[in-house]
């Protein structure tokens, strides 16, 4: 059972490194401000909304409007009382740049680099 979850695990990685373009567009649809960007990032699963809020210097109702939005279109879980999680653990590495160093995750650091060695150079 185990070694199925770490496969299906790296399928899943590997269908969001290819489609990365396709997220990003789709996921800004519903981030159309760099304040909903910032959100997006910070939803990690171990923040609740007021975290959130205090992060990215939004409201916390703005936030909580958002992350309704963003549940509605079934991009984030949101349980009561739990923060809430992204369902496609994918942050575009631009929206990265608009969050102090210290408030972004480890992974998404790495995710970063990974996005960043994958684009075409100009």
């Amino acid at each position: 059972m185990n070694e199925e979850l770490t496969e299906l695990r790296k399928i899943s990685k590997i269908l969001t490194m290819v489609n990365a373009e396709t997220i990003e567009d789709e996921l800004g649809k519903y981030a159309t401000t760099d304040e909903r960007k910032k959100i997006w990032v910070l939803i990690d699963g171990k923040r609740m909304s007021k975290d959130i809020a205090t992060s990215s210097g939004v409201t916390r109702r703005a936030v909580d409007l958002f992350l309704k939005s963003l549940e509605v279109a079934e991009l984030i879980e949101s349980e009561w009382g739990k923060p809430p999680k992204r369902i496609i653990d994918f942050v575009p590495a631009s929206w990265l740049d608009l969050i102090k160093p210290d408030e972004v995750k480890p992974e998404e650091t790495a995710q970063k680099e990974v996005s960043q060695t994958n684009e075409p150079n100009k």
